[in-house]
């Protein structure tokens, strides 16, 4: 999602952009349910609900899989690559002796436009305002050392992860819970009332009401600090991110061997058993231990095959999805909102886990397609293309020089 600063194409990190474009096919994975049907609403009803009960078997071995494999790690890759994106950008501002924090407040500013846009005019589930935000607490920690980042990262992460950690010792329900499960049914039924049969108007009403649940949920809405503290995960990897960038672990992969599988025996060991756990049991504290450990696991191993001229070539087509990615991101809530909103095919709530898949795979092979040819004649991305004007403030090259 983070396009960099202006640079010859030659000088970008092709791993860097074949993992986003990884990244990329792992969120759809992931939002496809948030598309299709109110699974936020859904989740805090209970696994088991008057949606899910519709299920057949092959749905639901496709919810596990999802939850085991891909829920919550991709958005968590995402972030590592945003604060990855940041250093290098600075570190290649101080090259060429450019000014760097007026110029990233821009960009932030930019994000935080686009992110609103999509989140009350497109879909409600935009991650772009978060990161907006977010970013501005990142440069803070712009000079510290990659050891100092993943300290942090990691004291910010246990903070978050604590509460989660106590209160799986207890096993009393808390007060209130029977309402508010009551509560979230209603919004859910709404939400597929709306969605699946509800005119334009209605549907931009119920995206904006949803909008401020999700904000007033993770914090937003409370005051600063809340905020932070909810978003912590978020940022942690934006500090590992960031020291990855600084210990240029992916920029030379090969020099740095010893760390890389270091990383992957830590990511394997703690990452797959965890992440099978909450996909057996359901436990969230054990995707919340899992999760960024199966996400270093991926990512180490990506980049160990990426290295193999053979994995490589079929590795290769995601890059032209990262060098996209910003584009690729909206496109998809574009893609998804016609296709299950009731002013496109009306498909809202009809679709369940498995073709929801098998949507998911289609949509994704079409802009492989089209982000291979894209790269192909123009330097970036549309939307790239507009964050980078508003960010540099001068015109920028939009066909690819031959």
């Amino acid at each position: 999602m983070n396009t960099l600063q202006p640079v010859e194409q030659n000088k970008r990190i092709q791993i860097v952009d074949v993992l986003r474009g990884i990244a990329i096919l792992g969120i759809l994975l992931v939002n496809m349910a948030h598309f299709s049907y109110p699974d936020v609403y859904l989740s805090m009803v209970g696994k088991e609900n008057f949606f899910t009960e519709q299920w057949n078997t092959a749905d639901h071995i496709v919810r596990v899989l999802l939850d085991i494999f891909i829920q919550m790690k991709f958005i968590l890759l995402f972030s590592l690559l945003f604060g990855f994106g940041m250093v290098v950008m600075m570190e290649r501002a101080i090259e060429k002796n450019r000014r760097f924090v007026p110029v990233y407040i821009r960009r932030l500013l930019a994000l935080l436009l686009f992110g609103a846009i999509h989140a009350f005019l497109i879909w409600d589930g935009d991650i772009l305002m978060d990161y907006a935000l977010l970013g501005f607490v990142l440069l803070l920690f712009r000079k510290a050392k990659a050891r100092t980042l993943v300290i942090w990262a990691i004291l910010f992460y246990t903070l978050f992860a604590l509460p989660f950690v106590l209160s799986s010792f207890g096993s009393a329900a808390q007060p209130g819970m029977e309402e508010w499960q009551q509560s979230m049914e209603g919004e859910a039924k709404q939400a597929l009332e709306v969605y699946g049969n509800g005119s334009f108007m209605d549907i931009a009403e119920q995206r904006i009401h949803d909008r401020m649940m999700y904000m007033s949920m993770n914090g937003m809405l409370s005051g600063p600090l809340l905020y932070f503290y909810s978003s912590l995960p978020y940022f942690s990897m934006f500090l590992v991110g960031a020291a990855m960038a600084k210990a240029r672990i992916l920029h030379k992969p090969e020099e740095k061997r010893k760390v890389l599988k270091q990383i992957w025996i830590l990511g394997f060991m703690i990452g797959v058993p965890a992440n099978l756990l909450f996909g057996l049991k359901g436990q969230e504290i054990c995707i919340l231990i899992g999760a960024p450990f199966m996400m270093l696991f991926y990512i180490t191993s990506i980049t160990y095959l990426f290295n193999k001229t053979r994995m490589k070539k079929l590795l290769l087509p995601f890059s032209a999805v990262g060098k996209t990615a910003f584009t690729n991101y909206l496109m998809q809530s574009i893609i998804g909102t016609l296709i299950f909103y009731n002013y496109g095919f009306g498909l809202y709530g009809k679709v369940n886990p498995f073709n929801g898949f098998l949507l998911t795979i289609g949509i994704f092979a079409i802009q492989m397609v089209i982000s291979h040819f894209w790269v192909k004649c123009f330097a970036f991305g549309p939307f790239e293309w507009i964050w980078r004007m508003i960010t540099y403030l001068k015109p920028q090259p939009f066909l690819k020089k031959l």
